[in-house]
């Protein structure tokens, strides 16, 4: 019998934490598991119980000392972690974010999600501080001497030209993310009053979830049939439940559930809204768009075009309200061809080999 040829995937956080990597994670392993590789994953929870909190300590001292270096040093001391405990020899190698990747011989790709540089939206910070944190980055990425892929082309042009400007030489490449979709097939649409909105996301400052509030408040108080949905958990939850219960509104707040309950959500709203300040990619728009939802966000998030129906060129809650209640569009399509794990899988093994 053949003998599978072995993945081993690095990922610098723990498998409870949901998030755009972890889903990219589980997607990928399975992916590569119906191709037939066998797949090992190692995260912090795969480290020893005495050292599997060192990463974040190094964090926690570095930023108290040179901030914001710390999450950039985090992943190096998993770095050096991973590479002790299982950088045993495999045919191919992926690591989940440049901070944790390092050279081999093995065929090896990095995928580069997002930056913390272009992602420190929850914390006070000086434009010395990102500078900083951003000369490490490139350094790090000058470093890495196998592929590098981003997870979408408005991402990777926004890397280039804009955040570090042109101060990159190593290639970077684009490479969609993808998800299972058999959970979309053969689900039909539950018709209503096109005025069940729906969000899907953490619970923090980068994802604006107070400013989605205020906008539904407008909505609900102009026509109270308006009902909002709001799916995920995070550290504004108590802000988010404050909010709802001083304005009294209808909002069903469900913490995080599973994701076929996900996607039966899904299919009972019609709205989709992402007040997202940053996102590179968003499972959420795409999973939204296979919906057939219509998707409102901001023009700016380096999302792919087709992820946003409605686009929104600036944060002013009566700008948004007025797309709402003007919306008469009907959702447009998107080439999901392109946002299969089958597609996903094949070609990180493609670019990493």
């Amino acid at each position: 019998m053949t003998k599978k040829k072995q993945v081993s995937i690095f990922y610098g956080g723990f498998t409870f934490i949901v998030g755009g990597v972890n889903i990219h994670l589980q997607s990928l392993r399975d992916g590569l598991e119906q191709q037939g590789y066998q797949v090992n994953v190692y995260t912090l929870d795969s480290l020893p119980l005495f050292i599997k909190y060192l990463p974040h300590f190094a964090e926690k001292l570095i930023n108290f000392f040179k901030f914001p270096l710390g999450f950039a040093y985090k992943g190096i001391v998993t770095k050096m972690l991973f590479k002790f405990f299982f950088g045993k020899q495999a045919d191919y190698f992926v690591f989940e974010d440049i901070y944790l990747s390092w050279n081999t011989n093995v065929p090896s790709i990095t995928m580069l999600h997002a930056v913390w540089s272009d992602n420190l939206q929850s914390f006070k910070v000086t434009e010395k501080q990102v500078r900083a944190l951003k000369q490490k980055e490139i350094q790090l990425i000058e470093c890495i001497h196998h592929p590098i892929a981003t997870v979408s082309q408005p991402y990777l042009d926004f890397l280039q030209m804009d955040h570090f400007a042109g101060q990159v030489s190593a290639p970077i490449y684009h490479l969609p993310l993808g998800i299972n979709q058999a959970d979309f097939i053969d689900i039909h649409k539950i018709p209503s009053t096109n005025k069940n909105i729906i969000y899907i996301g953490a619970l923090e400052s980068r994802k604006n979830v107070i400013f989605l509030l205020e906008v539904f408040k407008k909505l609900f108080e102009l026509d109270n049939s308006y009902a909002l949905t709001i799916i995920g958990d995070g550290p504004d939850r108590n802000i988010v439940e404050q909010f709802i219960a001083t304005h009294n509104l209808p909002v069903r707040l469900l913490g995080r559930i599973s994701h076929l309950a996900v996607v039966d959500q899904l299919f009972k709203h019609d709205l989709y809204l992402h007040s997202s300040t940053k996102e590179s990619f968003s499972y959420a728009l795409l999973e939204a768009k296979l919906a057939g939802l219509t998707t409102f966000a901001y023009e700016g998030l380096q999302v792919p075009a087709e992820f946003i129906d409605i686009k929104i060129s600036n944060y002013n809650e009566d700008q948004w309200f007025d797309a709402i209640i003007n919306n008469n569009s009907i959702p447009g399509k998107i080439d999901s061809n392109k946002y299969t794990i089958e597609a996903m899988s094949s070609n990180t093994i493609t670019l990493a080999g």
